[in-house]
């Protein structure tokens, strides 16, 4: 937040840091689960830690946070941002379909650092962004975010917390250095455990195509999907 201070003849810029609150990233508080997930139910813009590096999340089915993402991001409006679902129940409801090769990828990678991209369901034009045919999800290995997206119920927008083409935050200091004003609360779940982006996995091409290289080698993708 930022106010603006007039004293006489001067005006004064005062910054004021939004709320870090320190969650257990194994055992997480439920009362500060709660009180995160009542941020994001009021159209809060959050930062949070997942086992990749430091996102910046809100109610993915809310037009005006993700739209302020957009801004602070300073990120193209066109280029749709990754969802975190809870459980396949949640993704199902969010896709077409969930075809053999997703299903090879979710059975291998699941909690993990890979995003898979869907044809996306009628469902999409509650989306954010949707005005895309296509959804990327995945589903975290982070107790923290399992947490907030079963006590709001909702799919979270997932970014990395870092200004488009700068490197990712690993940890909520740097969150807050990068975006601490502009965010209703940080949740430091301690340092990032990877330190590198998720992998992208498009399955809506044939074949299956990495659209973005991260903490799962191709190789690994490859092998599963029997893909020479």
């Amino acid at each position: 937040m930022v106010f603006f201070l007039s004293l006489q003849n001067f005006t004064i810029q005062l910054t004021v840091m939004c709320d870090i609150i320190k969650i257990n990233p194994v055992n997480p508080e439920h009362h500060l689960i709660e009180l995160v997930a009542d941020v994001l139910n009021h159209a809060g813009v959050i930062g949070y830690p997942t086992e990749t590096v430091y996102g910046i999340g809100c109610n993915a089915f809310n037009v005006q946070p993700v739209e302020r993402i957009i801004r602070m991001k300073q990120r193209n409006p066109n280029k749709a941002m990754i969802l975190i679902a809870g459980d396949t129940v949640q993704v199902s409801e969010l896709v077409t379909s969930i075809p053999e090769e997703a299903e090879k990828l979710i059975d291998n990678f699941w909690p993990g650092p890979l995003t898979i991209v869907f044809e996306a369901s009628s469902r999409q034009k509650e989306f954010a962004f949707g005005h895309s045919r296509t959804v990327a999800i995945r589903i975290p290995d982070c107790i923290i975010c399992l947490e907030l997206i079963k006590e709001t119920g909702f799919p979270l927008v997932s970014t990395s917390a870092n200004i488009s083409g700068q490197p990712a935050a690993t940890s909520a200091e740097q969150v807050a250095a990068a975006f601490g004003s502009q965010l209703d609360i940080i949740v430091d779940g301690g340092p990032s455990p990877q330190n590198i982006v998720s992998t992208v996995v498009d399955i809506t091409q044939t074949p299956p195509r990495i659209v973005r290289y991260g903490a799962i080698s191709a190789l690994e993708i490859n092998t599963v999907l029997q893909i020479d």
